[in-house]
């Protein structure tokens, strides 16, 4: 996956064809319902009511398919965050909104443990691996753009902000899946915003 010239992508799951969305939904539902080892091909084929070949006649792979499964879990919430922060005016308020945005991705707990269940095994395949790491360098591109700034010296420092944002997300998504009760969210985002302020205070100037 890589952004677009705005930095936004097309949805993944709309390029694809009315089955292979069918299969990708059904994985979603296994994935929720039994963790990665309910995603057989078999299985998946079963849920969405297609042939049993379909998984491998859409998308080439089942390496391929479980890439789009995971294109799929968190497109929609990312781009719909960083459109919220762009129509907010650059500065404070755009950093906040940003911030604010993604905490609600947070919470959002459910794509959260599906690619969970999932990353163990991409780590695992080199075919995987790859395609998440594009995955990841687009999350980047989103948080940065969203962000805003000028110039390659800026665009540097934005883009390291926004890697830790991701990895910060990441992490706390772990701890809250965790421990549900243990992990007061409002705070430790206030705690980011206060430091993309302190450090990059013309972040989206």
């Amino acid at each position: 996956m890589t952004p677009d010239q705005n930095g936004l992508n097309d949805d993944p799951m709309a390029r694809l064809s009315p089955t292979a969305r069918r299969l990708v939904t059904a994985a979603r539902t296994l994935l929720a319902r039994g963790g990665f080892e309910a995603l057989t091909v078999e299985g998946v084929a079963a849920e969405a009511g297609a042939y049993r070949d379909s998984v491998r006649y859409y998308f080439g792979s089942k390496a391929a398919f479980i890439a789009a499964v995971v294109d799929s879990l968190a497109h929609d919430q990312s781009v719909a965050a960083v459109a919220e922060t762009r129509a907010q005016p650059a500065g404070e308020e755009r950093v906040h909104s940003l911030v604010a945005g993604d905490r609600q991705l947070v919470d959002d707990r459910d794509s959260f443990r599906d690619f969970f269940a999932i990353f163990p095994h991409v780590l695992l395949d080199e075919e995987l691996r790859s395609r998440v790491a594009g995955l990841y360098d687009w999350y980047r591109d989103l948080y940065a753009g969203g962000m805003g700034g000028a110039g390659a010296e800026t665009d540097a420092r934005l883009r390291g902000l926004a890697s830790l944002m991701v990895a910060m997300t990441d992490g706390l998504a772990v701890q809250k899946l965790l421990d549900p009760d243990g992990v007061e969210l409002d705070s430790l985002f206030g705690l980011w915003e206060e430091i993309l302020r302190r450090e990059f205070p013309g972040a989206a100037a």
